[in-house]
């Protein structure tokens, strides 16, 4: 229903420009009709435009209604700011424009008499005319609001900027249409012959031109990001309602630490190393199609890592790539904060011939990946991600049959190019009746271009089971059939099943001629794509389980994300620009904790498109969605897709101190500022990003 409002509410405000600019062109042109016929004329053919205006208002309530009906949330922007600059100009046109208006268009109807003195006097009346002028401004005030400015509470400020532009314009049009009147009296007007009107028109609309294109030159400078920044330096902090907070002030350390301090163990043998070279290579797709890649160790996806609970892992980044730095970011591993791999924030990007040791023990068990955070829209999408797996301390099951599935759109000039790593085929692999099978599948895409919601994966052949989300386990998971895994960008889902005696199919519903077929060994069946099965809602999935805190619990800190868009530009560049709290990066709010609070978020989305956000270095437990309480098994994520027109509720307890971003991974949103950090008291960084540093994170 929110989709379908907002919609709607936006086509409609360009509507009610569209009607409004003719209705205040006829208006203002009232007094100069060269007959009574033609002055009656206008004057019914403003009144029609009144009737659709009012018609077409009707239509935008209702569509303000369907946006209230999911959450006064989607909707208190339009009811507190928009509709009352809309209503109070209408509102004057309905008491002091249309009664006179009405006069004008019962006069007589003489085919050639020009109209007297006073009936052009009347047809020139500002009250007459002015609120027709002012509704019209008001309306372009309306489509900025609906597509540019985005307001965000507490709207006190918005309802100046936005209602002042009106009031001054009400102001300038009545002084104004008072020197027209006074003209209409002298008959000054009517003296101008064609060619003076045609000169003071194209005087005016060069004005106009001239300060519409300065205007524009001006925002799209203005919006260029500096060439260096610092995420030591906040200008919007939020404290989420708790005790205000410094990064500078001196932490529960007794003084500020570095991101550099807050590293793994440093010393002690390794129980597993790993070298990982960034380099430019050829990868061939199963197809044959040959993509000019970014690799770790001159493939892609890059080797894999495989390590056990409990281990010391060290990985070793070198980057032999002259014109592309590079890092390594452990995606839903909540290493360290010095280990998170984020250029300009916890280290300097590794440039050619340079090289960056991380060092962590694996703590948790689950399906994670590893990809660059330096410039990631380009670089992960070009090859420079892997699969990274730890198992329990003892092994993993006996016997159990482990495949890492890992959709990726590869992109080139003409085409993306769906496929399982680099499987852009239906691929098939013998596996024998009986045998257990874990299926790892890792989202390291964006959404599908062609679709606003998760990333749709389907098993079908053989019930399953969802035993693990973001690498935690689910408890009490239950079989599904045919179920739609709507996997979030940058998410995880562990699924198991037994093997039958016939195939299964695995399948990314965004390519449905493509794939993964698991067969027992001489079985060259093919499964049909069943794509509308059941949707997989991990919110209702699974049983028991504990949950360390609820929708009940008291929270040391409060934060609301309102998730919006608008067209806009951003670092020169006009897009649909995404938003956090009406802002994007680096003028995104920061939110300050303290290490061991209890933290809630509200993240609401109210923008056109979904966002998967990716909180680095914690995860958080999903207390609610759109007001309903989660009641499966705790939901537990670091990778959440927040579709339009949704609210959650997640939760989480502050125990990794550092400097976390948290984004979203659709990368293209994160690389036009949908970025903002979990900052905690007492730390900072020493690195710095921008163009004119090595590091670009996003």
């Amino acid at each position: 229903m929110f989709e379908i409002g907002e919609n709607l509410d936006g086509i409609l405000a360009g509507v009610l420009f569209l009607i409004w600019l003719p209705a205040a062109i006829f208006a203002t042109r009232l007094a100069w009709r060269p007959s009574r016929r033609a002055l009656r004329r206008s004057a019914r053919a403003l009144s029609r435009l009144l009737i659709a205006a009012l018609v077409v208002l009707v239509i935008k309530c209702v569509a303000i209604g369907l946006m209230l009906s999911v959450d006064w949330i989607f909707a208190d922007n339009r009811v507190i700011v928009q509709m009352p600059l809309l209503l109070l100009p209408m509102l004057a046109v309905a008491v002091w424009s249309v009664p006179r208006l009405r006069a004008l268009a019962r006069t007589e109807p003489a085919d050639v008499e020009a109209p007297d003195a006073a009936v052009r006097a009347a047809a020139a009346d500002p009250v007459l005319v002015v609120p027709f002028q002012v509704t019209a401004v008001a309306t372009v005030v309306g489509v900025y609001f609906a597509y540019i400015s985005r307001p965000v509470p507490s709207y006190v400020d918005d309802v100046l900027t936005h209602g002042l532009p009106i009031v001054f314009a009400a102001v300038l049009l009545w002084i104004w249409q008072g020197y027209r009147l006074r003209a209409v009296r002298a008959d000054g007007f009517a003296r101008r012959g064609p060619g003076a009107r045609a000169l003071r028109a194209a005087v005016q609309v060069a004005v106009v031109l001239v300060v519409l294109v300065g205007t524009v030159v001006f925002v799209a400078r203005s919006s260029r990001l500096p060439d260096t920044m610092s995420m030591n330096a906040h200008g919007n902090v939020d404290y989420g309602g708790g005790t205000a907070l410094s990064h500078g002030a001196a932490g529960p350390a007794g003084r500020v630490v570095s991101v550099d301090e807050l590293r793994g163990p440093q010393t002690g043998t390794p129980d597993k190393t790993y070298t990982l070279t960034a380099r430019k290579a050829k990868v061939r797709l199963a197809s044959g199609t040959e993509i000019e890649a970014l690799t770790y160790n001159g493939q892609s996806p890059g080797p894999e890592i495989r390590v056990r609970q409990g281990e010391l892992v060290e990985v070793t980044l070198r980057n032999e790539m002259p014109d592309e730095n590079v890092t390594i970011h452990w995606h839903g591993l909540d290493v360290p904060n010095g280990e998170d791999g984020v250029a300009g924030a916890t280290q300097d990007a590794v440039a050619m011939g340079g090289s960056h040791t991380y060092r962590f023990v694996a703590e948790q068990v689950g399906t994670f990946w590893y990809h660059t955070h330096q410039n990631p829209l380009e670089a992960v999408r070009r090859g420079l991600f892997g699969a990274l797996i730890v198992e329990p301390a003892a092994g993993p099951p006996a016997g159990e049959r482990d495949v890492v599935v890992m959709p990726h759109e590869w992109r080139t000039p003409d085409e993306n190019i769906v496929a399982f790593g680099t499987s852009d085929t239906l691929q098939r692999q013998e596996i024998a009746p009986g045998t257990p099978v874990r299926l790892r599948l890792i989202n390291t895409d964006n959404n599908p271009a062609t679709d606003s919601r998760p990333r749709q994966l389907v098993v079908n052949g053989a019930p399953v089971r969802v035993v693990a989300i973001d690498g935690v386990d689910v408890s009490g998971p239950t079989p599904l059939t045919d179920p739609r895994l709507g996997l979030a960008a940058g998410g995880r889902y562990d699924v198991t099943f037994t093997m039958p005696s016939h195939a299964v199919r695995v399948t990314d519903l965004a390519r449905e001629d493509r794939g993964l077929v698991l067969a027992p060994p001489g079985d060259s069946s093919t499964p049909e794509v069943v794509g509308d099965g059941p949707t997989f809602d991990p919110l209702t999935y699974g049983s028991g389980g504990e949950r360390p805190f609820d929708t009940g619990s008291r929270f040391d800190r409060t934060f609301t994300q309102l998730l919006d868009d608008r067209l806009s530009f951003f670092d020169g560049g006009l897009h649909l620009v995404p938003i956090i709290n009406g802002h994007s990066f680096p003028d995104t709010p920061t939110l300050m904790v303290r290490e061991g609070e209890l933290v809630k978020v509200k993240i609401v989305n109210r923008s056109h498109q979904n966002h998967p956000m990716h909180l680095h270095g914690h995860h958080a437990l999903v207390l609610s969605r759109n007001g309903v309480a989660a009641t499966g098994s705790p939901w537990w994520i670091d990778s959440l897709d927040i579709i339009p027109g949704e609210v959650y509720e997640i939760a989480f307890r502050t125990d990794n101190p550092g400097m976390w971003m948290d984004h979203c991974h659709n990368l293209d949103h994160a690389a036009n500022g949908m970025v903002m950090h979990l900052m905690y008291e007492g730390v900072s960084t020493p690195y710095q990003l921008g163009r004119g540093t090595p590091n670009q994170p996003e």
